[in-house]
């Protein structure tokens, strides 16, 4: 992040911006971050924090002079900014918990795919899991998913690639969804994966670069490899936060995608 210098630095507050101010000093974000969630006393914010006591009163004493918190009778508490700022370093601390779980994966794939908002909001998958194939298991992946797929009355699914196993899983259901690859039903073989297989699902086009699949237990996405080639890991979720993440970015790319009789497949 930044270089970050404990204690008294009145030259380094003076025109530095408030987050890089907050960022360079542990005890300053520790203290932000704490009042983040609700007003504190003194003696709280001591015993919350690993720091002494000399240097809890100088970033009070910082922080106060920057405009970040305010001191009252009850405590201390943020100001308006500094709750901006302690909204901004949830986020960020959010995101390296993310990373951390999976550095591997997530440097090994293509993030710019999804829209931007959600993104910025993939720490709302929680804990997960990655699926990865194995050299002597190439299908390990695409036997848990389409099982999982099997297992639910109904589901919204994104599809940029055919699989079989995945046709088969999906289900025929009134509450079911499908977004199918533009590819996979305009290109030279589009009854390999014929959008009439489905009575009841409804089903649309779109250019999709990633696979999504949802239901009322999990969130599953397949994001591509930054090397261009189709991921062998796919994440799964089952947190609830997942499962709202995961239902916000189908309902974005289905708003996006036209019917099977708008696009220009011809029976």
């Amino acid at each position: 992040m930044y270089c970050r210098i404990d204690g008294n630095d009145d030259v380094a507050m003076s025109g530095q911006r408030p987050i890089r101010y907050v960022c360079t000093s542990s005890v300053r974000e520790d203290l932000v971050c704490e009042l983040g969630e609700m007003s504190r006393t003194t003696g709280e914010l001591l015993d919350a924090l690993d720091a002494s006591e000399s240097a809890v009163y100088d970033a009070l004493s910082n922080l106060e002079k920057k405009g970040l918190v305010d001191s009252h009778r009850d405590g201390w508490s943020l100001t308006g900014g500094g709750q901006l700022v302690a909204d901004a370093l949830g986020r960020i601390r959010d995101t390296e918990s993310l990373l951390a779980d999976d550095e591997d994966y997530w440097n090994d794939h293509d993030t710019r795919v999804l829209p931007q908002v959600y993104r910025c909001r993939l720490p709302e998958l929680g804990d997960y899991e990655i699926l990865r194939a194995r050299e002597s298991d190439l299908n390990r992946q695409v036997r848990h998913i389409a099982s999982r797929i099997d297992a639910v009355e109904a589901c919204d699914i994104v599809s940029p690639v055919y699989h079989e196993a995945y046709g088969d899983a999906m289900p025929d259901h009134e509450d079911a969804r499908l977004v199918l690859s533009t590819d996979l039903v305009e290109g030279p073989s589009p009854e390999r994966h014929p959008h009439s297989s489905w009575e009841s699902t409804a089903v649309r086009i779109a250019d999709v670069p990633f696979a999504l699949g949802v239901s009322d237990e999990w969130t599953i996405l397949t994001l591509p490899e930054r090397n261009g080639q189709w991921a062998r890991a796919t994440l799964v979720s089952e947190d609830d936060s997942a499962i709202q993440w995961g239902r916000g970015l189908f309902e974005t790319v289905w708003a996006d995608a036209t019917s099977p009789e708008q696009s220009h497949f011809v029976d």
